[in-house]
């Protein structure tokens, strides 16, 4: 009878059912932790108040091109650093992207040109 790894022969298609089982399922739940994750960090940079005024949501919402649609992406899963990114119907063109650390100790941070001008505006006013 021939072994390998200490499995009998007619028992290695069970073996690798189940080694592909548990690799599924570990994807699986990865990818439910991420949705998680990037729900918190949308919720989390929409509601920041630089300045302690208007949210990033009502600053957007107030420019009247629409309700922004947002959409975050895990950078860094043991950091808990999500990128998120929005854009609103009426200027599709200009992404407002920001960074969001899911920690809770530091606020979301603009991470490019749009955003950092949306945050000016928002802090002068």
């Amino acid at each position: 009878m021939a072994q390998a790894f200490g499995i009998p022969r007619q028992r290695w298609p069970l073996a690798v059912a189940m080694i592909l089982l548990l690799a599924f399922t570990l994807s699986w739940l990865q990818g439910r932790f991420d949705a998680s994750d990037a729900k918190k960090a949308i919720a989390a940079a929409m509601a920041w108040k630089p300045a302690g005024g208007q949210t990033v949501f009502d600053a957007l919402a107030s420019r009247n091109e629409g309700d922004p649609q947002c959409t975050g992406k895990v950078v860094s899963q043991l950091l808990g650093d999500v990128e998120v990114r929005c854009a609103t119907p009426g200027n599709p063109t200009a992404d407002y992207e920001f960074r969001v650390l899911l920690d809770g100790k530091r606020p979301p941070r603009a991470a490019n040109a749009a955003a950092e001008q949306l945050v000016a505006g928002m802090v002068q006013k």
